[in-house]
């Protein structure tokens, strides 16, 4: 009897090990099944609308040209380009804080909490600490401007497909340079805005600032690689970063001031730096996902200047002055239109 016991306890065993190896094939094999119905779905409903065609190109297009890798690599470079921003700004501001007789330059600049107190304390000392930050922060902002703005090419290209040996002319990294400067100062300006005005206007003075950002952004793309000449196919993806970066700035000045002095108490230096890389990782992403954006708009739907120059009256345009068509790219066929 106990023999007995013991082969069908076995047999239980064997049966029940054989059910679980029938398992986990069949699980496969219906996620293999939703695959496939999910993606003949999406093939299915692109075919048909043409929105989630672009959202899929624009996808597949970021995905290509690494865009989490390079929003990544861009974010740092943001990041290493601020630092030696700040140092010059600070100097300049402790120059003007000497001579005007300012007892605390942080808070004309909108910094607070234990940093503001650092950098005060920096100026308390000898006359030739000003000049020694100003010095430093222009050889960091040249080094930190040219690896960004190389960063910036490499993502632009890989986005329009023209492959990543592309040449860094001077002018492009003054560009890059100006632009991301013009950033720094539009935030100080918005903070003194918040200080004079209140919350309610700076929420408010928030969409002149994106309307900015789009024309700053759209200049700004105009020196990276790109399909085309015409202006417009930058548009898109301006109006993308103007909005993030817009929408960071009003979360900075109109939430954060007072949470990150509270949390620079609770967790010291380490928290406010994490809050601070996390802000530059969505600028950075934000830009990556943007040359994709460009790049598939314009060569599915055309630009924002094809649209305009389509127009009844305007459409003449082109044709009269073949000047206007070359500088807007209207003079030959655009592919997948």
């Amino acid at each position: 009897m106990a023999g007995s016991s013991v082969d069908e306890s076995d047999m239980d065993d064997d049966g029940a090990s054989s059910a679980n190896d029938g398992i986990a094939p069949r699980a496969r094999e219906r996620v293999r099944e939703l695959a496939e119905r999910g993606a003949a779905l999406l093939e299915d409903l692109r075919g048909r609308i043409t929105a989630i065609d672009i959202a899929a190109r624009i996808y597949e297009r970021d995905k290509d040209a690494a865009g989490t890798l390079l929003g990544s690599a861009l974010s740092l470079r943001l990041f290493t380009f601020f630092v030696p921003l700040v140092l010059f700004a600070v100097g300049v501001a402790g120059l003007l804080g000497r001579h005007a007789g300012l007892d605390s330059i942080s808070s004309d600049v909108g910094i607070t909490g234990s940093l503001a107190n650092e950098i005060d304390g920096a100026f308390s000392q000898g006359a030739i600490t000003p000049w020694l930050a100003i010095a430093a922060g222009l050889f960091g902002i040249a080094t930190a401007g040219r690896s960004l703005t190389r960063a910036l090419v490499l993502s632009s290209a890989l986005s329009w497909n023209l492959g990543g040996k592309q040449k860094l002319p001077m002018r492009v990294v003054g560009v890059v340079v100006g632009a991301i400067v013009g950033v720094a100062l539009t935030a100080a300006i918005m903070n003194r805005v918040r200080d004079a005005a209140g919350v309610a206007v700076t929420s408010v003075s928030f969409i002149a600032v994106a309307a900015f950002y789009v024309v700053l952004w759209s200049v700004l793309y105009l020196t990276l690689p790109r399909g085309t000449t015409d202006p417009g196919a930058a548009l898109p993806g301006a109006s993308v970063v103007a909005v993030a970066l817009a929408g960071l700035q009003a979360v900075t000045q109109l939430y954060l001031p007072h949470q990150i002095e509270s949390a620079s108490s609770i967790y010291g230096t380490v928290g406010v730096t994490i809050a601070i890389l996390g802000w530059f990782f969505i600028l950075g992403r934000s830009v990556a996902f943007s040359f994709a954006v460009n790049a598939v708009l314009y060569e599915r739907v055309g630009s924002f200047s094809t649209f305009v120059f389509g127009l009844p009256g305007l459409r003449i345009i082109p044709r009269r002055l073949p000047g206007i068509a070359r500088f807007f790219d209207l003079d030959e066929p655009i592919g997948g239109r």
